[in-house]
């Protein structure tokens, strides 16, 4: 299995098929030389999701935030080119269901949640 076989498999497993993550996985199967980064183990769209949405929450004033698209992409793109590490997320526990559901404590600021549209 390569990584696009990988991502567009999470993508069909999950219920929770919002319209950002459908627009989100489409650009990420798009992406040329981005296939050995989509089989890490630790990286599934889920977490992906949470780390984009945290970020969204930084951005937010009064708990309403305004994210260009290309701005989500390229959160998307760093999320899978960068070590969990150096993304601020801490490993909490490690459920590996077919790659798809992952528990991670990420160490962001707590606000109340933002959907991304």
């Amino acid at each position: 299995m390569n990584g696009y076989e990988r991502i567009k498999e999470q993508y069909l497993v999950l219920t929770n098929k919002e319209d950002a993550l459908k627009r989100i996985t489409a650009f990420l199967m798009k992406q040329q030389d981005m296939s050995d980064l989509y089989l890490q183990e630790q990286k599934n769209l889920t977490e992906m999701m949470a780390y984009i949405k945290d970020l969204a929450k930084e951005k937010a004033v009064n708990n309403v935030a305004v994210i260009e698209d290309s701005q989500v992409y390229d959160w998307a793109i760093d999320y899978f080119s960068k070590s969990n590490e150096e993304l601020g997320i801490k490993e909490k526990e490690l459920t590996n269901c077919n790659n798809v559901v992952a528990k991670k404590e990420i160490s962001k600021s707590n606000q109340t949640q933002l959907s991304l549209l």
